[in-house]
């Protein structure tokens, strides 16, 4: 079953990057393939920056199958504990080390993200060209991420939810097309 799902993502990402070529030449830009997560489920308890909890570090070991064979060269986590751990997993199948981006929060509107905090995400992804990378963050978070991207979709993401799976091909600047899969769990 596992496999099969691989193949499937395998096949859709060959079709998105085949599908959506930049309108400039590949010397120009090289698309960037940004998979993109929420932590996985984590403890009630410190409410400041609480750790996984069993089923969010069964999930994280589910993300490290997942994408282990999809090339990822870099990986990108909030500063809080849980997005460290559930990126760390395939991090350390990969040998990478996980590079960690500081969140602030919106003055305005602290559930929100300050824009500036985004930016630094985006361009961390952006010097990336040509290659694979893994953000893990939260789901008042990512969806900037993808929409900074200039992702063609920008989702919503439901606070009680961990499985969501974001494969957006940034094919040209401010241009991307976004996929949504789920992932971990039977």
């Amino acid at each position: 079953m596992k496999t099969k799902r691989l193949i499937v993502i395998s096949l859709m990402f060959a079709v998105m990057v085949v599908c959506y070529q930049p309108a400039v030449s590949q010397e120009e830009f090289k698309p960037i393939t940004v998979f993109l997560v929420r932590h996985a489920e984590r403890e009630a308890e410190p409410k400041q920056d609480p750790p996984l909890n069993k089923e969010g570090m069964a999930r994280s070991q589910a993300l490290a199958q997942l994408l282990s064979i999809t090339g990822i060269k870099a990986v990108f986590t909030s500063q809080f504990n849980r997005t460290k751990q559930t990126a760390e997993p395939l991090a350390t199948k990969l040998g990478l080390t996980v590079t960690p981006f500081t969140l602030k929060s919106n003055p305005s509107n602290p559930r929100q993200i300050a824009e500036e905090s985004t930016a630094e995400v985006t361009n961390k992804i952006l010097e990336r060209a040509g290659q694979s990378v893994l953000v893990v963050g939260h789901s008042n978070s990512i969806p900037d991420v993808i929409k900074m991207l200039g992702g063609d979709i920008v989702p919503t993401i439901d606070e009680q939810k961990f499985d969501d799976l974001f494969i957006v091909t940034v094919y040209a600047k401010g241009k991307a097309k976004v996929m949504q899969l789920k992932y971990g769990g039977e």
